[in-house]
Formats: C-alpha cells, structure tokens, sequence
C-alpha cells in the first residue's frame, strides 16, 4: 500500500515540476535569449519486496536542463561580430560613397568646369569677362575643396563620438557579464539557467561591439579576452576599454586596454564588432578618401601652376603661382627622446602617391614603412641635404640629434584638401599668352617659317631678352644680342630641328638663304597671345600621374570609384554576415527556441500524468479505508 501511495506521490510531484517548466516556456516564447528548458525525469532505484519482488519505486527530478547548443552559441557569437563590423563599415561607406557623388559636391565637376573656362579663355586671352570668370571658378573650386574637407573632418569627429560610445556600451556589458559570473559562482543552484541565458545574451551584444574569445571555466564561470589575449572579464572582475591619444596626432583618438594601471594600444588588433567597423572606415575608407583628394589638389596644384609659370601675363610680367603651393607634413612621434628633426618636400609631384610613411630610427640607420600596413619602403639618398632620400616623388632630409626608437610619419597629401587656396585675384594677372614670341624679318629672301617658341626653362634669368638668329647661309645660323654681339658662334641648321637658347624652344621649317633673319623677344603685355591658355587648357588631360598614364580627370574619377568599390565590398559583406546570422539564428531557434505547438502537447501530457497519479492517490486512499473496514 505504501509504495502505491509514494508512486503516485512522485508522478504528481514530476508532473507539477513538468508543468511549471512547460509554463515558463510558454511564458518566455518572446523573451529575447531564452534557451527552452525541459524537465529530466529518471526512475527511481527499486527496493526488494517480499519473496524477492522488485516493484519499481516512483519517479524523481532529476534536474531542469537548458536545451543549448554550446557550438551553435559560438558560431552565433562569431557572425554577431563580423555582422557588427560589416553593418558600420557599409552605413558610413555608403554615406561617404553619396558625398563624394554628390553633385553639388562632386569635385569632378568642379575641376570640369574650371579647366572648361580656361578653355574659353584661349579664345579671347584678353577678355576682362573671360579672365575674370576663371578667377571665379578657380574659387569655387577651393571652396569645392573646403566643403568636401568640412565634411570628412564631420565624419571623422562622428567616428570619434561612436568609438565613446561603443567603448561605454561594451565596459557596461563587460561589467554586467562579471556580476552573473558571480552570482553564477555563487548561486545555490547547479544549473542556472535564467543567469546562463542572461549571460550569453550579454555576450551576443558584446560581440556586436568589439569580437573577443570566451574561456569558459569550471566553476560555470567565463572569462572574455580581447585584443592579444587581455581579460576584459575575468571570473567576477571586469576590465575597461579607453581611449587614447595617437602619438602623432594628439586629435586622432586609438583604442586603448586599460588594465587599472597602464593603456595598452589594441587599435590594430581589433577584428570585429562596430568598434573595428568604426576604425577600419577611419583608417580605409575615410583615408583613403582624404589621400586621394588631396592627389587631386596637389595636381591640379602642381600641374595647373607649373604651366601658369610659364606664360604671360597682361603686364607684361611672366606669370606666377595660380594656386597656392603646399608641401608634405612631417611630424614627430610624441614619444620621440631625441631632437633630431625630419623635413620632406615634393620634389617631383608626378611620382606622389596616397599613402603615408612612417619613418624609425634604430640608432644607426633610418628604415621607411608604409604607415598603412607596415610593409618596409626603400628609398633611395641617404637623408643630407645634398643627398636626400627620395621616395616616391619627396625628397627627404633628416637633421643630427635622433635617438634610438624616434619616429616621424611623412603625410604628402592627407591635409591638402584644407590647404588648397588660391593664389590670385587679379584677372590681369592670368598669364594666358606665351612668353616668347618670334617674328620673321620682312627682308628675308627665303620663304622659311619659325614655330612660336615653347618654353622649356621658365627660371633662366634670359628667358625674355630680345635675339635675333640670322643665317650666315642654308647651313648655319647664329644667334646676336640686338647690339650685335654674335652669342653663339655658328650653329648647324637642321630643317624643322629644335633651336634652344635662353629657355625657349623652337623650330624653322624651309630652306634659309643667307641673311634670313628671325627675332625672339618678350610677347609684352595685352598681346592677345593665347597659346599659355591653350596650355592651360589641356592640363586637366594630360597625362601627370603614374608614369603619364593618369591624368586630373582620371584620378578625381578614380577617387569617387575607389570609395565607390569599398562601398561595395561592404555592401556584399554585410549580405554575407547577415545572411549568416540569420541561419545560425534559425538552427539556434530549431533547438532552444520555445515551440507553441510543441508546448501545448506537453501541458496535455503532462496534466493527464497528473491526473492519473491524482487517481492512484484515490485508489490508495479507498483501499486503505476497504482495509480499515475490514479490520474494524
């Protein structure tokens, strides 16, 4: 009689344990993080009855388990963080991608429109409108440059904002994983599983912050390490991220380890989560973005102003700087000991590229990375000023007094995008007209031309003096001072050959006959000369960068299709990570999500086991009271 009345005394105590279990299900079938729990009902130990009988014994709880699925969970983990990376890679890209396509900010159609006008200023040279409008555009085309650089200096201070807040957000989790880990340690209960849930759903929104191996431990515990292994959560104790200075740019924030004494640089050690996301869009796109901009400013500098030089202008005057120049920014690491200092100059613009270079000196001898990806540049020279390094198109000079692990990075075009202004005002100053121009004398015999000179050395103290070059026969010519002086001695003539003296280039096409004479002198001012401004013109076409093979058109091209490819590739990353997610989320849910349906059948079940060991309850109860009848 007592082992029926226990039976059933334990099938209603595993029915209501399995009841309330299937209850908090139900109750929790939208609860984010829940893990489905199920009850583990084992047969209790048999005793020998009478005559060696073994008559089963009831039924015990053994536990109430978590379904959960260890791998799933990480694999969960994992693409939350590459996720996380990719989905702030692709907002800030595609934002970048729609401000340099902008049209009202587009530098291409700035640099279009500014080198169009210059074309319709070879076509009047003297035409105060004409020149007056290409001083207009070149403005607009600074202020183009000054937009743009306003701009990217917005979104970088936006990285800055996101990188406090995502550090906050992960230092809250990373403390509130520490403070389950001990009531995890300490809870009376084996299995946890409202904290575990609670824990791996921290651990989920950390991933979306920063990516980090999880060590779980003994005692129920995990530690979270980040970066090359620093514990973020350790057991009980958590650790923070912080925010550090750049030892080159005091405004360029990098992440930090914070261990309770020191900062440890992790910047270049974080693979996921939105704060790799936020670094590596600083670092890659906005980079790049900013060095390929500044390409185009140094060119159009460079290339627009080479050519400016050597015209002339309406005052008679050879022309000068249109924009003007800047040069490459050193500076030093703010952990330097020594006094030693660096200075770099664009020596030849063409061979400039958008990178930037970090230089350390080993106490010997001076080694060159590039700064994006430490791989080690050679330069040629060996730093003096008669023999400076060069490195793609700078040359570079180091002053005595560097000590042993000083360094300095080299940024050619990073900060030209704010340095780019204008050099002019004044329209009569717009050196359209070619310097140089030859005439033939009237009393020539022969029917010979001369090419309007070119010039090829702006800086010769001679370029505008007044010669004349004069045939002694259809062999040989001369070159005389207007006073007579013969400068030269006789010269073999070649038909259609170069003739160069004083910095001009030109060429006679015919048959001389002696004494045939032609005079090179000063175009003067208010000539109506236009060939500067054809030149001019044609700069933006012209091959400049990469060997002759790029020119200003391409590149401000090339700038909108290198952040266009970037917004690309995370555009396609995302759908990647995300369709990951999704499937892991999906087997995830496949397991320890709660089941309506599946649940339903379980409260049935288990109410009628509740039932029936109510009714063997009832049974017991009216026999013992037969028994008692008989007996009494």
């Amino acid at each position: 009689m007592s082992n029926l009345l226990n039976n059933a005394l334990t099938g209603i105590r595993a029915s209501q344990a399995a009841l309330t279990t299937t209850s908090n299900n139900v109750a929790n079938a939208a609860t984010e993080g829940y893990s489905r729990q199920r009850v583990n009902l084992v047969e209790q130990p048999s005793a020998p009855g009478r005559g060696g009988l073994v008559i089963g014994n009831g039924v015990k709880v053994a536990g109430v388990e978590r379904v959960y699925d260890n791998f799933l969970a990480n694999s969960l983990q994992t693409v939350t963080m590459s996720e996380g990376r990719a989905q702030v890679m692709f907002d800030l890209s595609q934002r970048l991608d729609g401000l340099l396509g902008n049209p009202d900010l587009a530098i291409g159609d700035s640099v279009q429109r500014f080198f169009d006008q210059a074309e319709i200023l070879n076509q009047d040279a003297t035409s105060p409108v004409a020149r007056r409008q290409l001083i207009t555009e070149g403005e607009t085309l600074v202020e183009r440059f000054r937009q743009l650089d306003t701009q990217l200096n917005t979104m970088s201070n936006e990285v800055d904002l996101r990188l406090r807040d995502s550090i906050s957000t992960a230092n809250r989790l990373a403390a509130d994983i520490a403070e389950i880990n001990l009531r995890i340690t300490t809870s009376s209960s084996d299995s946890p599983n409202d904290l575990l849930d609670q824990r791996e759903l921290l651990l989920k929104k950390l991933g979306n912050e920063i990516d980090y191996t999880v060590v779980r431990q003994n005692n129920g515990s995990v530690n979270v390490l980040i970066g090359s292994g620093q514990p973020l959560v350790l057991a009980s104790q958590s650790f923070e991220l912080a925010l550090q200075q750049n030892e080159f740019d005091g405004a360029r924030l990098e992440l930090a380890y914070d261990d309770g004494n020191t900062l440890q640089s992790i910047t270049d050690k974080i693979g996921g989560g939105k704060l790799a996301g936020l670094l590596d869009f600083r670092d890659e796109a906005l980079g790049r973005a900013r060095n390929d901009l500044g390409m185009v400013a140094l060119g159009i500098t460079e290339a627009f102003n080479a050519q400016h030089r050597e015209g002339m202008d309406l005052n008679g005057s050879l022309g000068g700087d249109f924009f003007s120049p800047f040069g490459p920014r050193v500076t030093a690491s703010a952990a330097n000991t020594g006094t030693g200092s660096v200075n770099a100059t664009v020596a030849d613009a063409t061979s400039v590229q958008p990178r930037e270079y970090l230089m350390r000196y080993d106490g010997a001898t001076w080694q060159f990375f590039d700064a994006a990806n430490g791989a080690v540049v050679t330069p040629t020279g060996t730093g003096t000023g008669a023999d400076p390094f060069v490195i793609d198109g700078l040359e570079i000079t180091v002053a005595a007094g560097a000590a042993a692990g000083d360094k300095f990075v080299v940024q050619p075009v990073k900060f030209a995008t704010g340095e780019f202004v204008m050099s002019i005002n004044d329209p009569a100053k717009i050196a359209a007209a070619g310097p140089v121009s030859a005439t033939r004398s009237l009393a020539n015999l022969s029917n010979t031309t001369i090419a309007p000179p070119g010039v090829n050395d702006v800086t010769d103290a001679n370029l505008l003096q007044t010669v004349d070059i004069v045939f002694d026969d259809a062999t040989t010519f001369r070159i005389f001072d207007t006073g007579g002086t013969d400068l030269t001695g006789p010269i073999a003539y070649v038909d259609g050959g170069d003739i160069s003296y004083n910095g001009w280039t030109t060429q006679i096409l015919g048959t001389p006959e002696a004494g045939d004479t032609f005079r090179l002198a000063s175009t003067g001012g208010n000539s109506g000369d236009n060939r500067n401004a054809i030149e001019l013109a044609q700069v933006a076409s012209a091959g400049y960068f990469a060997g002759g093979q790029l020119s200003l058109a391409n590149i401000g091209a090339n700038l909108v299709a290198n952040v266009g490819s970037v917004a690309a590739r995370s555009s396609h990353e995302l759908s990647t990570q995300s369709a990951l997610r999704e499937q892991v989320e999906l087997e995830i849910e496949s397991i320890s999500g709660v089941n309506l349906d599946e649940e339903a059948v379980n409260l049935l079940k288990y109410q009628e086991a509740y039932m029936a060991a109510s009714r063997v309850i009832s049974v017991a109860n009216q026999l013992f009271q037969n028994l008692l009848n008989e007996l009494g």
